[in-house]
């Protein structure tokens, strides 16, 4: 199965870059689903020949939160604030792909230089993590608006839940609660500024309706 955990690693990797390369989104929510999807079964893969309640349980909670309702929730909030594209990214598509190629090779540089315990099935897993949480972070410190950064902060999110993996069998029970924790953390912090931007629309359009209606009088 390692060809299958260095195919979903390189996989996560190349939508993490596509979600920094996109402005609408739609489509970075789309890619950030499916780069979910696919890290749901990585911990299926990791143990292939002997899968077990846990590594079900782990990749059925990730799959369903992050690949589902998580992507459901966003595409609900756009839907009511009719928010569709980034408008003005701090940095350009092709500038950022440059830099993600960039943040992919320091990624796999420091990579060479880390020793973490246990044997790591594939290679590739210390590397892609830490490209992917640099990719996110990207992400959310060169867009603008709340809901992008959201999703910056998710990629990050995959990134830990992938680099958490590496360390699953020297230290499963803590490895399980720190993913856990960091799905529920990556909702709730998505719930509050989704919440704050719902609030800021209300209020932007409650004020340009009080301009109409002044000017009309």
């Amino acid at each position: 199965m390692t060809l299958w955990i260095d195919v979903s690693c390189i996989l996560v990797v190349f939508l993490a870059l596509s979600v920094l390369a996109t402005n609408r989104i739609v489509g970075m929510i789309k890619i950030f689903a499916v780069q979910s999807f696919i890290l749901s079964f990585v911990p299926l893969f990791l143990h292939a020949d002997a899968v077990s309640g846990r590594d079900i349980t782990l990749s059925l909670v990730t799959m369903v939160l992050k690949a589902i309702l998580v992507p459901a929730i966003l595409f609900w909030q756009i839907r009511h604030i009719s928010m569709r594209s980034e408008i003005k990214p701090l940095i350009g598509l092709g500038t950022s792909i440059l830099f993600g190629a960039v943040l992919i090779a320091v990624a796999f540089w420091v990579s060479l230089s880390l020793r973490l315990p246990g044997k790591l099935l594939s290679s590739l897993v210390l590397p892609c993590s830490l490209a992917t949480m640099l990719l996110g972070f990207m992400t959310m410190v060169t867009r603008t608006r709340a809901i992008t950064q959201v999703l910056g902060y998710m990629v990050i999110e995959n990134g830990i839940f992938l680099f958490a993996l590496s360390l699953f069998d020297a230290m499963p029970v803590l490895i399980e609660m720190g993913i856990l924790l960091d799905i529920f953390v990556a909702v709730l912090i998505m719930a509050i500024v989704l919440n704050h931007i719902n609030e800021e629309f209300e209020r932007t359009g409650g004020s340009a309706g009080r301009s109409k209606t002044g000017e009309t009088v």
